[in-house]
């Protein structure tokens, strides 16, 4: 009886596929446009606060004094910040599905521009939102049954069996939160370039994390060394950008106070307008390097004819190919 051939493991161009998406963004500027809706969308990405407790401390009893003297402003601008909120995250979907799309037509060579990508992400939208939807309930779920324990144990004040089960908890939530995440990119690559329902998607993205979960790890640790790289050039900018504005802000200081808090206020603009600007930038690069991944790892087998191959064009397969 003669062995089976076991065909070979794929392997993933990681290094090139970086540079790839960095080729695209560059070449395909309109995209980082796409990527400024991602990052007003991705509030979190913006957390450079001040770790000064006392000022922090301050600054806190000042805002519950006000807060509690003046609550109807302080209401109506909750609610206007929630309402903020909520579209940017459904513009920031839009734009993903217009992104994705965009840079998949360039991978094969194809135009695009950004009113048709914007075209086709609102196209996509719904099916977005509500994996989405989705996608946040289970995890709140996961995040609840997990924390009862560690709650009920400190409550009762069983401090080192709460810390034990809460590392434990930790432990089971990550692993978990990195699957769900993964899932939910590629069902929503799949939603995108395939135009598969919300199940089918589920169910083919969590097939090809499976088959493909090395490769998954690798990429994720790649894009997470892009992203400190990121940041620490973004750390010399923002420190020149600060010994710049410095001077003139001590200068006006002890010029006119008034003079003074509009050049904070117009300090701080800039300075937010700049990180904007990069995390634009970031976003796009990264959703593109995603996608060129997800193409990657998502392809069939070359078709014997050419009526299949035309047919593969139409649609990244359903089916994906383990490696």
């Amino acid at each position: 009886m003669s062995e089976q051939k076991k065909s070979p493991k794929k392997q993933i161009p990681f290094v090139e596929i970086l540079k790839e998406a960095a080729r695209i963004v560059w070449k395909n500027r309109f995209l980082v446009w796409f990527g400024l809706f991602l990052a007003l969308g991705s509030p979190g990405s913006f957390n450079m606060g001040s770790n000064n407790s006392d000022e922090l401390g301050s600054r806190g009893e000042f805002l519950r004094n006000y807060f509690e003297s003046h609550w109807q402003i302080a209401t109506a601008l909750a609610v206007l910040m929630i309402i903020i909120g909520i579209i940017l995250l459904l513009l920031s979907l839009i734009a993903k599905a217009g992104l994705v799309k965009s840079v998949h037509l360039i991978s094969q060579n194809k135009k695009t521009g950004f009113q048709s990508g914007w075209k086709t992400g609102k196209k996509y939208f719904g099916k977005l939102f509500q994996l989405s939807v989705l996608f946040f309930l289970i995890i709140f779920v996961l995040v609840v049954v997990l924390a009862i324990p560690v709650v009920y144990l400190a409550l009762n004040h069983s401090w080192v069996a709460a810390i034990l089960v809460g590392v434990l908890a930790f432990a089971i939530f990550l692993p978990l939160i990195f699957v769900f995440s993964l899932t939910k990119a590629y069902s929503e690559f799949y939603i995108i370039l395939s135009n598969l329902s919300i199940r089918s998607s589920i169910e083919t993205g969590y097939d090809l994390l499976i088959g493909n979960l090395g490769n998954s790890i690798v990429f994720s640790l790649l894009i997470f060394a892009v992203s400190a790289a990121a940041f620490l050039v973004f750390l010399p900018v923002a420190g020149i950008s600060l010994l710049i504005l410095f001077p003139a802000g001590l200068l006006f200081y002890y010029l006119n106070k008034i003079a003074f808090g509009a050049y904070v206020a117009l300090a701080a603009l800039l300075f937010l307008g700049l990180i904007l600007f990069l995390s634009s930038i970031f976003q796009t690069y990264k959703t593109a390097a995603w996608t060129l991944f997800f193409q990657e790892i998502a392809k069939v087998e070359k078709p014997e004819t050419a009526e299949a191959a035309e047919e593969t064009e139409k649609s990244i397969a359903a089916a994906p190919e383990k490696a």
